[in-house]
């Protein structure tokens, strides 16, 4: 078979069934393009369902949990009995002061020199000495939650700076608060949230059980 001889089969085979081809032709390029619309949808719907993170940040993501646990505080002053309570929506007689007003606080009364001990893990924000409590000390505990210990006595075991331990001794129960002299040796403590007093035993283990 000559190559004229070919190309003139081809194109008699071409012109008679030319309906066939085109009709075919039209049914593959419409599939290709049925499938290529889905498969751009799937990676769309993909990627929006995927979050990377990077290498160098995967070690700082936090993972949430359901429920917190409460937090439960150690008792600042084993042994001690209640002298004022904590009363920061009424008035209470403070008879060192000869006046009524509130006391955002519980004072824990005890012998002096009984050891007081940190309520939560946290850091030393402060510690100084007043005329009227005596010698202070606030701790830290993140979150805005600390506690301060007021009344101590001027020895005291942190300074400012330091991380403490729950449990871990920070001083010793005194008479130095002179606005409650009549209370004698104790320890005025106080819990704030975020800048607001909160009632201190709401942290303590016998409202935690």
């Amino acid at each position: 078979m000559t190559l004229k001889t070919f190309f003139q089969k081809l194109y008699a085979f071409t012109k008679r069934n030319l309906s066939a081809m085109a009709i075919a032709f039209c049914m593959i390029f419409a599939l290709s393009l049925v499938t290529a619309v889905a498969v751009t949808r799937m990676n769309r719907n993909t990627a929006k369902k995927q979050v990377i993170i990077p290498e160098e940040q995967k070690s700082e993501v936090i993972i949430p949990t359901s429920a917190e646990e409460p937090i439960v505080f150690a008792m600042p002053v084993d042994g001690a009995t209640e002298g004022l309570p904590y009363a920061n929506d009424r008035l209470v007689k403070y008879k060192t002061l000869g006046k009524w007003q509130t006391h955002s606080a519980i004072d824990l009364v005890a012998m002096a020199g009984t050891k007081v001990v940190a309520a939560y893990d946290g850091k030393v924000e402060l510690v100084e000495t007043t005329s009227l409590w005596g010698t202070v000390v606030v701790i830290d505990h993140g979150n805005g939650l600390k506690t301060t210990y007021k009344s101590l006595s001027s020895e005291v075991a942190i300074k400012q700076g330091d991380s403490v331990k729950k449990g871990e001794q920070i001083g010793f129960v005194s008479s130095s608060a002179k606005a409650e002299l009549d209370q004698g040796a104790h320890l005025h403590f106080e819990v704030t949230q975020n800048g607001e007093y909160q009632d201190p035993y709401n942290f303590l283990p016998s409202a935690n059980k």
